[in-house]
C-alpha cells in the first residue's frame, strides 16, 4: 500500500451490515473532524464539533443541506491518542440500512474516501501504535467464538507475544555484543565470555524459542478450533455419536449401511474450545462410484483432522475395515 494514502481521510461503517439499534460511521485522518462537522449539527447551537474536546460526545443530527437524516451522537478523538494515532470521529446514528448508508455517502461527498479493508488497523501499525502480532490479534478478537479464544487474542493484543519476541531479540543482541567483544578486544585487559559460555547461552535461547513455537498449534486451535473427524466402517453409529454430542438430530440415522455419503460438519464448544465435528461416510471397499467418492472424502477429512474418533461396533469382533 502507498504510504501517501495514509494521509487521506478515510470513512467506513464500523458496525455489521443490516438493521440494529446503532450504526457507527467512523472517520480517520487529517480532515476527520472537519468532515464530521460538515454533516453533523449539534442540538445545542453553542456546541461546535470543530472545537469539541477530545474523547467527548455531542448529541445532534446528521444533515443533508437542510434535510434531517437522523438523530446522532458525534464522538471526537484527537491525535495522537487514538486507535490510528490520527484524528478519529465516530457518528453514532440509528442502525437502519438507510440512515447509515446516507451518512456514509455524505462523508464521502464531503471529501473522505472509503477505507480499504483493514486500513484502520493498518494505519495503527504504520504509525507505530501496534506491531504485526497485535494487528493480527485484532482480527482474532473480532473472530473469536469462545471465551478461551477471546482471552488468548486479548493477551496478544496487550503485547504478550510481542514482549516475548522482544525479550529474545534483546538476549540475542547481548550475545552478539559478547561475541564481537571477544573478537575485537582480544588483546585488551577485560573479562570476556569463553566459547563454552557462548554455546550454553545460545542453547538457552534456542530452547526458549522452540518452547514458544511449540505453542503455535495451541494458538491455531484457539483461533480456528479443533478439527475432529468421526470415522469407521458403515453402520457402526458414527452419525448417532454426532447427534449425541450435538444434542440435535443433525445427521440422518437409519439401519441401512451407507446412509451418510458426504462429510457433515457442525461446531460445538468443549471446555471453552471450539470443536469442528465431522461425520463421514463409512470406510469400505465398494463398486458404487457415489459411495467411493464418499469414502475418498472421509480419508481426506481424516488426513486434515487434529483428532480422529474411530467408532467400532462392540457387539461383534473387529472387522477388516476396522483394522484398516
Amino acid at each position: 500500500m502507498n504510504p501517501a494514502r495514509f494521509e487521506d481521510t478515510i470513512v467506513a461503517v464500523s458496525t455489521p451490515p443490516g438493521r440494529g439499534g446503532i450504526g457507527i460511521v467512523r472517520l480517520s485522518g487529517p480532515q476527520a473532524v472537519s468532515i464530521a462537522a460538515s454533516v453533523f449539527r449539534p442540538a445545542n447551537t453553542a456546541r461546535n464539533p470543530l472545537t469539541q474536546r477530545s474523547f467527548t460526545t455531542c448529541f445532534g443530527h446528521v444533515f443533508d443541506a437542510d434535510h434531517v437524516i437522523d438523530e446522532a451522537i458525534l464522538t471526537v478523538m484527537r491525535a495522537p491518542h487514538t486507535y490510528t494515532t490520527q484524528d478519529v470521529t465516530e457518528i453514532n446514528c440509528h442502525g437502519g440500512i438507510a440512515p447509515v448508508r446516507r451518512t456514509l455517502e455524505l462523508c464521502l461527498h464531503a471529501g473522505a474516501r472509503v477505507a480499504d479493508p483493514g486500513e484502520f488497523t493498518m494505519r495503527a501499525y504504520y504509525y507505530g501504535r501496534i506491531d504485526l502480532a497485535q494487528a493480527e490479534a485484532v482480527a482474532d478478537i473480532v473472530n473469536a467464538t469462545t471465551e478461551a479464544g477471546r482471552q488468548a487474542a486479548v493477551a496478544q493484543l496487550g503485547g504478550a507475544l510481542s514482549g516475548r519476541i522482544e525479550e529474545f531479540r534483546q538476549r540475542i543482541i547481548d550475545l552478539l555484543v559478547e561475541v564481537e567483544a571477544s573478537i575485537d578486544f582480544v588483546d585488551q585487559d577485560i573479562e570476556l565470555v569463553d566459547t563454552a559460555e557462548v554455546a550454553e547461552f545460545t542453547r538457552g535461547i534456542i530452547a526458549d524459542i522452540d518452547q514458544l513455537l511449540a505453542t503455535a498449534h495451541q494458538g491455531r486451535v484457539l483461533r480456528g478450533g479443533l478439527r475432529v473427524t468421526i470415522a469407521g466402517r458403515p453402520n457402526v453409529g458414527k452419525s448417532s455419536l454426532l447427534n449425541a454430542l450435538l444434542r440435535a438430530n443433525r445427521a440422518i440415522v437409519t439401519e441401512v449401511p451407507g446412509t451418510t455419503r458426504d462429510v457433515i460438519e457442525d461446531v460445538l464448544t468443549i471446555g471453552g474450545l471450539p470443536v469442528l465435528l465431522s461425520d463421514t461416510a463409512g470406510v469400505r471397499d465398494t463398486d458404487s462410484p457415489v459411495e467411493a467418492e464418499g469414502v475418498l472424502r472421509t480419508r481426506q477429512a481424516m488426513a486434515a483432522a487434529d483428532l480422529v474418533l474411530l467408532v467400532v461396533d462392540s457387539s461383534e469382533p473387529l472387522a477388516e475395515e476396522d483394522r484398516q
